[in-house]
């Protein structure tokens, strides 16, 4: 089954307008694929067990058996894809005296942009017609999605990040980007919530409203894939080129 590793960097104080933007990286890593060779290697190795007894002694007397050792060999994972988003704590930011405009500001062009989308003027009270709540505790910017293309189920892997990164008082933004390699079609960011903003390229996923997905598969849907190194070095390497302008990361 696919698992997800979401890294997180903020600062232990908020001194300043960017320490309020928070990187956020998800690896999405499968399971080794078992090969013919592996298969026939446990069975042998299964076969000869009663001959091989002193070394099992052996490797439980170093806290771990024969068989949780070959377990443990195959159960390595790989990555096959990433997502990077980044995190403004929009409510806290304001608490702590912060204002939401200087704090985009501070970060990017891309955030000034999100701001003069959802807000009017370049204070932080949400435009009406997106009938967004009143309040949101965080807003994420999504910069960049990398599934390899051998992952058929990517909307139940991006739900899953995106419900790991965010609360039920979230505000999740990203570029509609058709004409971009290895983008999302529309009825996949439909099915995840995201609906494309009027005159704007950008699409909006508001949790405080359900979506399909959602309503189909309350828990989320397991996804299963295998992966191996070729797929782990075809997502490092397509990364490095979607990263590029970004050397931060």
């Amino acid at each position: 089954m696919v698992n997800l590793n979401i890294n997180a960097r903020w600062p232990v104080s908020r001194q300043i307008e960017s320490d309020f933007v928070i990187q956020i990286l998800v690896d999405v890593l499968a399971p080794a694929q078992f090969s013919l060779e592996a298969s026939d290697l446990v069975e042998d190795q299964r076969s000869h067990a009663n001959d091989r007894k002193s070394d099992a002694e052996s490797f439980e007397s170093r806290g771990r058996s024969s068989e949780e050792v070959n377990m443990h060999d195959f159960e390595e994972e790989f990555l096959v894809g990433r997502i990077w988003a980044e995190r403004i704590d929009w409510y806290y930011a304001e608490e702590c005296g912060f204002s939401i405009a200087e704090v985009c500001d501070a970060r990017s062009g891309t955030w000034m942009q999100v701001l003069e989308t959802l807000c009017r003027g370049n204070s932080s009270s949400f435009r009406k017609e997106l009938q967004i709540e009143s309040f949101v505790n965080e807003v994420l910017f999504i910069h960049e999605i990398l599934l390899h293309p051998d992952i058929i189920d990517r909307v139940a892997i991006l739900d899953a990040a995106i419900r790991g990164i965010s609360s039920d008082n979230s505000l999740i933004l990203m570029y509609h980007e058709q004409s971009e390699p290895y983008h999302l079609e529309d009825w996949e960011c439909n099915e995840i919530g995201f609906k494309k903003i009027a005159r704007s390229n950008l699409l909006l996923r508001d949790n405080h409203y359900t979506y399909p997905f959602a309503q189909s598969y309350s828990s989320g849907r397991p996804v299963n894939c295998r992966g191996s190194a070729e797929h782990e070095e075809w997502v490092l390497e397509n990364w490095e080129e979607l990263i590029s302008d970004h050397p931060s990361l």
